[in-house]
């Protein structure tokens, strides 16, 4: 894994997921360790870019059967504090469960010459999932930071996180490792 061509994508840690319309209090539990893994990539020049869910409101399919949440506009829609956003990083809105679909993150991360995506935030077994899907069937390598993903009970996120091991040959490692590769 090259700094220069690896990137963390942080999926979905809106305030509607994690405390808002949606919350998840197990999303509470990967902030701090989220919080750590981006300090250190922004220090060692790994791009950061924010998959956030960002729904017309009455419109998107994914609002009629989840509710609204993070509709454009509104507080559940922005990035939860902890986890500000530096002027470096980037945000692709979403309107979907994953981050490829109809955005523009396959062009950015092309741009960027990015090889590995580094897959965190909310949901494990199904945001998060399908963007690495997405992300392995375009040619990137998949990499979960065990401890900066989640989803709403313990079964969902061993199950995605299998899932995503089994099928895209996505490499599991904790944020202190992830730290530890950057820093090399």
């Amino acid at each position: 894994m090259e700094n220069k061509k690896t990137a963390i994508l942080v999926v979905d840690m809106l305030n509607d997921f994690v405390t808002g319309a949606l919350k998840c209090d197990r999303g509470l539990a990967i902030v701090d360790k989220t919080a750590k893994l981006l300090e250190e990539a922004r220090k060692h020049g790994v791009a950061v870019i924010f998959c956030n869910d960002a729904h017309l409101k009455g419109i998107d399919m994914e609002c009629k059967f989840w509710g609204e949440h993070a509709i454009v506009g509104t507080e559940g829609a922005k990035v939860i504090p902890q986890l500000a956003l530096s002027d470096k990083d980037f945000v692709v809105p979403k309107r979907r469960y994953s981050g490829f679909f109809y955005t523009d993150l396959d062009l950015l991360l092309r741009e960027l010459k990015i090889d590995t995506v580094i897959m965190t935030g909310l949901h494990t077994h199904m945001c998060v999932r399908h963007t690495a899907a997405d992300a392995y069937q375009l040619g990137y390598h998949v990499v979960v930071a065990s401890d900066a993903t989640d989803s709403f009970t313990e079964e969902d996120y061993l199950s995605g996180i299998e899932y995503l091991k089994n099928t895209y040959d996505a490499k599991v490692y904790t944020v202190d490792e992830l730290c530890e590769m950057f820093a090399r």
